[in-house]
Formats: structure tokens, C-alpha cells, sequence
């Protein structure tokens, strides 16, 4: 893909949910889409009457769960807990760019005031 400025073989993120959602845990469920893609490649113009929401449907479908119940989000403690909401909550209310930006600042203050503290803990001990 590299070298001949092709997308990766290994799909979309959507795509990627779809094929867990139905039970693939191989790698090998990657070569199968793409060469399904690549056979399909020449008879694309009949999806071009597939509604939107009919699309969209499935990648809603696939993020869902996870949308709902982030097990992930939900596992965080301390400042990870604080970085991570923060995050994902600037994400949903503004966009994916501006929420990764607010998060990699939060995540910076986050260090660099647990630093601070260390600093002055070892300090006061000192002294």
C-alpha cells in the first residue's frame, strides 16, 4: 500500500467493527474484504442508489455498543480517569481534532502537575 499510494488493505474502522460483529478473529478476514473489494470494484456504481441512512446504519450498528458502554473508558483510575472523560467528552462536544487537542493538553497539565507534586513531596521530606 506504501509504495503504491493505495489505502490499507485492512479496511475502515467501521468495516473493521462490521467483520468483529460478526465473529472474524484472524487476519485473514482482511485479505478476504480486500480481494472481495477488489472484485467488486467495477459494479460500485449500482451502490450509488443505496440510501445514506442505509450506510450509515451499519456503521452506527458497529460503534454502538461501544458508544454506550465504553468498558474501556469505564476501567480508568486517577489521572487516566480524568485525561480519558476529559477527552472523550471534548470530542463529543466539539470534533475529533479540536477533542484529541483539548486531551493531549490535559494529559500534559495532567504530568507536568504530578511532577510539580513529587518535586515538592521529596522536598518537605528533606528538609
Amino acid at each position: 500500500a506504501g509504495l503504491t499510494g493505495s489505502a490499507p488493505v485492512s479496511a475502515s474502522m467501521s468495516r473493521s467493527l462490521v467483520s468483529r460483529m460478526t465473529g472474524t478473529t484472524s487476519s485473514f478476514a482482511c485479505i478476504v474484504t480486500a480481494m472481495v473489494w477488489i472484485y467488486c470494484l467495477p459494479y460500485m456504481s449500482i451502490m450509488s442508489a443505496t440510501p445514506k441512512a442505509a450506510l450509515s446504519a451499519v456503521i452506527v450498528s458497529a460503534v454502538v455498543k461501544g458508544v454506550l458502554f465504553p468498558k474501556d473508558l469505564l476501567s480508568l483510575k486517577g489521572t487516566d480517569f480524568a485525561v480519558g472523560w476529559g477527552t472523550a467528552i471534548a470530542t463529543a462536544l466539539t470534533s475529533p481534532t479540536v477533542g484529541f487537542g483539548i486531551g493531549l493538553m490535559l494529559a500534559l497539565t495532567m504530568e507536568l502537575l504530578s511532577r510539580k507534586l513529587q518535586v515538592t513531596v521529596k522536598t518537605k521530606k528533606t528538609c
